[in-house]
């Protein structure tokens, strides 16, 4: 109960910082979304394609970090200009940065709810 208190809380300071954002700045919720996929490319590089020892990590990453950058309609110039603006204003960045953990945790907590699967009865 606590944690939905928290993810609303920090979810109404989004919304409201989201006018104050200078021109060009992504707003949070768009950035939380392109973080959230960035960190899930990097667990995925860690991971698995680091093992592969002929692969150019540095390549992958990259091209792994456009696609990002085209699925949310952004580019990499844009992205971490926000970053850096977001860095610059820590109050705001600790509000992104919540909503980014709690994106996780309900992944995580969907991902392991799995319902059991109904049978038709044996005739």
């Amino acid at each position: 109960m606590r944690k939905i208190f928290y993810v609303c809380l920090s979810f109404i300071f989004t919304c409201c910082i989201n006018s104050s954002l200078p021109k060009g700045i992504l707003p949070a919720d768009k950035m939380e979304k392109v973080i959230y996929d960035l960190l899930k490319i990097d667990e995925y590089i860690s991971t698995y394609v680091a093992k592969d020892t002929t692969a150019d990590i540095k390549m992958k990453r990259s091209i792994y970090y456009e696609q990002v950058f085209k699925l949310h309609n952004t580019n990499r110039k844009a992205f971490f200009t926000s970053y850096t603006f977001y860095q610059q204003h820590p109050d705001i960045q600790k509000n992104l940065f919540d909503s980014v953990l709690a994106i996780s945790n309900r992944d995580k907590a969907a991902k392991y709810n799995v319902k059991p699967v109904k049978h038709e009865k044996e005739k």
